[in-house]
């Protein structure tokens, strides 16, 4: 059983009849991660597993298996692998096995690099994630939680960078579970959320993740989220998220100033169009938004063949 206190999953036990915990590799709150084994294969995978007390509804595992099922559909170097998950009653988790990734997530990146990153790697590494997105939207898949830790950098057999994206519909149905069984647990603050998201609008379209992946972009650039002064200045949750639903204030030229960094006109022009408050006003796909910064910062296609040693 999964211990109460800790919440974990002791290594060697048996998750879903065939995956064997090997070891701990993070996570906390709703979900663990882990590495595991196939008991047959032998093959090595990643297990994130979440309890089922935030999804104690049939109808919430039916949407969650649902989401597994479609996600586990989509072929895409830019997109982490799902090759099986379900409900272990026994242990009390509902878990998704995907493919176990060698590197980091943008967040992790991002500190690595000194709290920023070149203007080059940023185009680069979200115009990846756009390609992998775009598949996705057009299966009918709105991501609805990008952010850097949903961007995972690895590098290929050759030293080249690939970004896979993390966490397709995962963080949207376990919040909505939460919030269904009026729960306490707070789920963060969505600083990077759409102001429609923050509406609660019935549909929620592509043109969100184009909005996140514009607030992506500006916190890989300058080093902090666009709403990051308003962050530390609430005093409640709700107040932010009402100021955070009119949409951006001011350029974000004008606010990483402030941080020592210095954003072309240029790039104000481009974050404004995809944050646009009307959703209709923003890029026609979340590729052309991407591509668009990628013209922003030229030399980025050069970094796309760059050969970085490993190690």
């Amino acid at each position: 059983m999964v211990a109460e206190a800790a919440r974990e999953i002791p290594a060697g036990t048996i998750v879903g009849d065939r995956w064997r915990v090997e070891a701990k590799l993070g996570g906390g709150g709703m979900s663990l991660l882990y590495a595991v084994r196939h008991t047959r294969t032998t093959k090595r995978a990643a297990l994130k597993v979440m309890l089922l007390e935030y999804a104690e509804s049939k109808a919430m595992q039916a949407r969650f298996s649902q989401e597994m099922t479609v996600t586990a559909s989509l072929e895409s170097d830019h997109i982490v692998k799902v090759m099986d998950g379900g409900a272990d009653s026994a242990l009390g988790v509902l878990f998704i096995v995907m493919e176990l990734l060698q590197g980091v997530d943008l967040r992790a990146e991002l500190q690595r690099c000194g709290g920023r990153l070149r203007p080059a790697d940023v185009a680069l590494y979200l115009h990846q994630a756009s390609v992998g997105l775009d598949l996705a939207h057009a299966d009918g898949i709105v991501h609805r939680d990008l952010k850097p830790e949903n961007l995972f950098l690895i590098r290929r057999d050759d030293g080249s960078p690939c970004v896979k994206v993390l966490d397709f519909g995962v963080a949207k149905y376990m919040a909505e579970s939460l919030a269904s069984a009026k729960t306490t647990q707070a789920i963060g603050t969505p600083i990077y959320m759409s102001p429609e998201q923050i509406r609660g609008d019935g549909t929620i379209g592509y043109a969100a993740d184009v909005y996140s992946l514009a607030h992506v972009a500006y916190d890989l650039l300058v080093g902090e989220p666009y709403w990051e002064n308003e962050r530390r200045k609430s005093s409640s949750l709700y107040g932010m998220l009402m100021l955070m639903a009119l949409g951006p204030s001011e350029p974000p030229s004008a606010r990483s100033i402030a941080r020592g960094v210095l954003l072309p006109e240029a790039f104000d022009v481009w974050f404004a169009r995809a944050t646009a408050f009307d959703p209709l006003s923003r890029h026609a796909s979340i590729v052309e938004a991407a591509s668009e910064l990628l013209d922003l910062f030229p030399e980025s296609l050069a970094a796309s063949t760059r050969k970085v040693p490993r190690g």
